[in-house]
């Protein structure tokens, strides 16, 4: 029911960490942009228009719903984002990973993030959000992050040390007090590809 899924979204907060994250892509009318696990996309009138957009997922109801609603602006792709999938496309200004790499292993994440390097326009970026452990984390969202879905949350560090073989620039924040319920997450800006 992807309906029941955006709405929970929307009450846990996860929506308002999702317009942080576009934020910090500094998007222009006119980038293309590649959307790793996007879901149904409910965050899309928060994105520039115009704008050459690529989401991908596995979900087949996510991508039905996001196409039905915005497929006359993006384009939608059921499948993993791959090194296949990413020769039929257009270098993107701007990679978006939202909630995805506390659900790979270290190799899927390290995988992805090469690939997203390699594949950049120059000045290019990418953005990841992820629930994360962070130092003095209350309670609440302790558990909050121990309960996560999401089977790799990690320290901010173990985040970094993904992406710092392929980034020379990688710019981080801890969120936290963004969403409805207490959480705790890593936000990550990866610039300056090193495969460039």
């Amino acid at each position: 029911m992807v309906p029941a899924y955006v709405g929970l979204q929307k009450v846990v907060g996860a929506d308002l960490l999702r317009y942080r994250s576009i934020e910090a892509l500094a998007l222009k009318p006119g980038d293309t942009v590649i959307d790793v696990g996007c879901g149904p996309a409910y965050y899309f009138n928060r994105l520039p228009n115009p704008l050459t957009y690529h989401g991908f997922d596995t979900d087949q109801r996510y991508i039905d719903h996001a196409t039905r609603k915005y497929g006359d602006r993006g384009t939608f792709h059921v499948g993993i984002f791959d090194s296949a999938a990413a020769a039929d496309l257009p270098a993107p200004d701007a990679v978006l990973l939202l909630g995805l790499l506390h659900h790979l292993t270290d190799d899927e994440s390290r995988a992805l993030l090469e690939l997203s390097a390699s594949i950049l326009a120059p000045g290019g970026r990418v953005v990841s959000v992820d629930t994360a452990f962070v130092p003095d984390q209350g309670r609440v969202s302790r558990w909050m992050s121990e309960n996560d879905r999401g089977e790799y949350v990690r320290e901010p560090e173990g985040f970094v040390g993904l992406a710092d073989d392929y980034f020379d620039e990688i710019d981080g924040e801890v969120v936290s007090g963004q969403g409805r319920i207490p959480g705790a997450y890593w936000l990550m800006r990866m610039t300056a590809p090193k495969s460039a």
